[in-house]
């Protein structure tokens, strides 16, 4: 069995190591935030200093996808969060177009809500009870490496690809047959690579993004401000969130275009940003609960980004592989970090157990394609949502509707998502990236539905307010 170093104690790293000591490797987890969890969700929540996770006090609800992936996989980690308080939730419930019960099958749209603490702690626990030591405090510093096997692609010179075998540290260092990086959006993973001779690998990402304007608060019975609600609203310049999490709270989240100057201004003063919430039908009462959170939580720069190690073919380098966020960032709007990194995580998996540590160019190149495979098509969905989005809301804020084939036939799926419940699973089920999600839209009755729709949607603006509406409501 080899000895694996997993860099990063967030969800994603301790997913990956508990994958991995699973098959029975060595699994050290190195973290460099110094203090644990407390024991308890509220402590969990306004105690844990935990800067290495920018996102943990921001709206978080995992996909359905997530929670089919974890229970087959990890049902102690589940076991975990649920004891915790986590919520098991099915997303097509609280859905105004539902038209219930939920029917046999349904549960294929549940999920766990919780605050992200909530669930950083528990996967803390269940790391710690299958016996993974997390050596916290611990500064990654660079990469040990030596030169690795000749290889086809070595190309005429017959170079090396550097071999990764363990990590520097503020603490001495730690041998690896296999290093992953789990360190997320803020990897270090470039520089590293440069101070031992690799290439700095292509970054793919957008020029543009989002941003998150969220606050938590807590009902006073426990129970959400309304049965029916829908989970995302897009109007044109702003989207907002409504998500339940865990003991009464829930989030709410506006979302913005990080380059739009006026909206950024006006909306981190909570007098505005509660103004901005007025403006989405029902969302009123969700103001009423209790602040959880101090003036409003802002996360800006959120766009998509995917990191090249290598191709299937031509390696930079071996040893070590990029899991998660660390390989691919998808705007958080859609929520599909979670699952992409589960299910990233269990590629690795796979990839070991065909290949071992011994056979390191096989390792990373097979690894390379299996992501190619598995997560690169939903990738690029996901980049397309936030060209499109982004387009969307710059159209909006000229006073102009926004026309593309592609986000129309969206827009339409979703139109009739809010008529009619078939359309509306069929819409979920693709949104939380279900098996067989992507054949339901395509069958005939179904996309005939779609396209007769496409005429209605091309015509409209989005919903909502006017641009100059919006800002004489949050100026005011």
């Amino acid at each position: 069995m080899a000895r694996i170093v997993v860099l990063g104690a967030a969800l994603g790293g301790l997913q990956t190591a508990l994958l991995v000591a699973q098959d029975g490797h060595e699994v050290t987890v190195l973290e460099r935030d110094p203090r644990p969890p407390p024991p308890d969700a509220e402590p969990a929540w306004s105690q844990w200093p935990r800067p290495g996770i920018a996102q943990l006090r921001q709206t978080h609800l995992p996909l359905a996808r997530w929670l089919q992936l974890a229970e087959a996989h990890l049902p102690d980690l589940v076991r975990e969060m649920t004891e915790a308080g986590a919520v098991r939730m099915n997303v097509l419930a609280p859905e105004p177009a539902f038209r219930g019960p939920l029917m046999a099958g349904d549960e294929r749209f549940d999920t766990l809500a919780a605050r992200r603490s909530l669930l950083e702690a528990a996967a803390t626990r269940a790391a710690e009870n299958a016996g993974i030591r997390i050596g916290r405090g611990t500064v990654c510093r660079g990469l040990r490496s030596s030169p690795g096997p000749r290889t086809p692609y070595s190309g005429a010179s017959g170079d090396r690809v550097p071999h990764v075998t363990g990590v520097e540290t503020d603490a001495g260092g730690s041998k690896a047959d296999l290093v992953v990086d789990c360190t997320g959006r803020r990897s270090q993973l470039p520089s590293w690579l440069r101070d031992i001779g690799v290439p700095c690998p292509v970054d793919e990402s957008g020029r543009r993004g989002f941003t998150y304007y969220s606050k938590y608060f807590r009902s006073a019975d426990g129970a959400m401000p309304t049965d029916r609600f829908p989970l995302v609203v897009e109007h044109g310049s702003l989207g907002l969130l409504r998500i339940p999490a865990d003991h009464g709270t829930y989030s709410l989240c506006l979302i913005s275009r990080s380059d739009d100057e006026q909206l950024r201004r006006a909306l981190r003063n909570e007098r505005a940003w509660s103004a901005a919430v007025r403006l989405f039908p029902g969302a009123d009462r969700w103001l009423d609960g209790r602040p959880v959170t101090d003036g409003i939580q802002i996360m800006a720069g959120l766009t998509d980004r995917k990191r090249l190690l290598y191709d299937t073919q031509h390696p930079l380098v071996t040893g070590l592989v990029a899991v998660g966020d660390a390989w691919a960032i998808t705007t958080p709007t859609v929520g599909r970090g979670l699952a992409m990194s589960l299910q990233h995580s269990l590629l690795l998996r796979d990839t070991l157990r065909r290949t071992g540590t011994a056979h390191p160019v096989e390792l990373v190149t097979g690894f390379a394609e299996a992501t190619r495979n598995s997560l690169g098509r939903i990738y690029e969905q996901t980049t397309a949502y936030t060209r499109h989005r982004l387009s969307e809301m710059d159209a909006h804020a000229a006073g102009t509707p926004y026309r593309n084939p592609d986000w129309n036939r969206a827009k339409a799926l979703a139109l009739l998502a809010q008529r009619d419940t078939d359309a509306l699973r069929a819409e979920r089920a693709a949104a939380h990236l279900l098996p067989g999600a992507r054949e339901v839209p395509a069958a005939p009755a179904l996309a005939n539905a779609v396209t007769r729709l496409v005429p209605e949607v091309e015509r409209r603006m989005p919903p909502g307010p006017s641009r100059a509406d919006l800002l004489k409501a949050i100026e005011a």
